[in-house]
């Protein structure tokens, strides 16, 4: 899951805040906020509601006709998980083919181009890993959309592009419905498209 604990100035106020539809399989739109320590009940909605009274957290869980369908099924995608393949299993499988996908798309794209397209972030975060693409696509946002979307018309991949400072990026995002195979069509149909897509923009 995704969630990064945050110290709070006060000292002893811990938080930890994640979206549950990624790698917990919870449906779209399903957060988790934890906090600890004295001063969790400074802790508001942004909107008050019919729970405003209630102390932390159950002041956030009534928000006026809020769909809760998400967060009780939650519990649900949790325990298919841990029932079908267990979370450490999941966890070593997904980073594994992490790393995997990550090195076949940065190796073909950097022999197509010449130019390495890797793209060191630190540490790697479980199944979530970054490919630098070639000059010439994904530029900035609009850009990245729009490679987003012919992608998937025209060889029918669900891929993330994004930009950053003028350069775009492949987001690679690995689970336990995916496989090696997948990212090994990638590179076989993926990455030849990219690569004269920045072709053609340069010389077009």
């Amino acid at each position: 899951m995704a969630g990064i604990p945050r110290i709070h100035p006060w000292g002893a106020l811990q938080f930890w805040v994640g979206n549950l539809h990624k790698f917990a399989c919870a449906p779209r739109g399903t957060a988790a906020l934890v906090a600890s320590g004295p001063h969790a009940q400074s802790l508001h909605p942004l909107v008050d509601s019919w729970a405003a009274p209630e102390p932390f957290p159950a002041r956030f869980d009534q928000q006026g006709t809020i769909d809760v369908t998400s967060y009780l099924a939650a519990p649900v995608a949790f325990a298919t998980v841990e029932e079908h393949y267990g979370w450490d299993a999941a966890r070593r499988y997904i980073a594994e083919l992490g790393d995997y996908a990550q090195a076949i798309v940065t190796e073909a794209l950097s022999e197509l181009t010449g130019t390495d397209a890797s793209a060191p972030v630190g540490s790697p975060v479980g199944g979530l890993r970054l490919v630098r693409l070639p000059r010439g696509v994904a530029a900035d946002q609009e850009a990245a959309h729009g490679l987003r979307h012919d992608i998937a018309v025209r060889l029918g991949i669900e891929t993330a592009v994004t930009s950053w400072r003028g350069h775009g990026f492949l987001r690679l995002s690995t689970h336990v419905y995916n496989t090696a195979e997948d990212f090994e069509d990638f590179v076989e149909r993926g990455v030849p498209f990219i690569v004269e897509r920045s072709r053609a923009a340069r010389t077009g």
